[in-house]
């Protein structure tokens, strides 16, 4: 769509069965997922926090987590509230957060 968002209303789940494969980097505390939005298709980057920070003894990796990403574009949409740069769409999204 390239911008325009049709047909979906602002903040609304794009997908729930969409699981996208975004490039998963840590950098310090941080794991940064990079792709696209699927909503939106513009390319962005996702951050997260663990709760418990590799250093923190775990010997094991962890399952795989749950959580709601949102599209984090940084590009503006018609018809979104002013100064808000994303298309508005979040969905749920696993990873490994260990």
């Amino acid at each position: 769509m390239g911008g325009v968002v049709t047909g979906t209303e602002w903040a609304e789940v794009y997908d729930p069965s969409w699981r996208p494969s975004f490039t998963q980097n840590r950098q310090g505390l941080e794991i940064h997922f990079v792709g696209s939005c699927p909503r939106c298709t513009h390319g962005m980057t996702f951050n997260v926090t663990p709760a418990i920070p590799p250093s923190a003894g775990v010997a094991t990796r962890g399952a795989p987590e749950e959580f709601t990403m949102y599209c984090a574009c940084g590009h503006p949409h018609e018809g979104h509230p002013d100064g808000d740069n994303s298309c508005g769409a979040y969905w749920p999204y696993e990873a490994d957060l260990a």
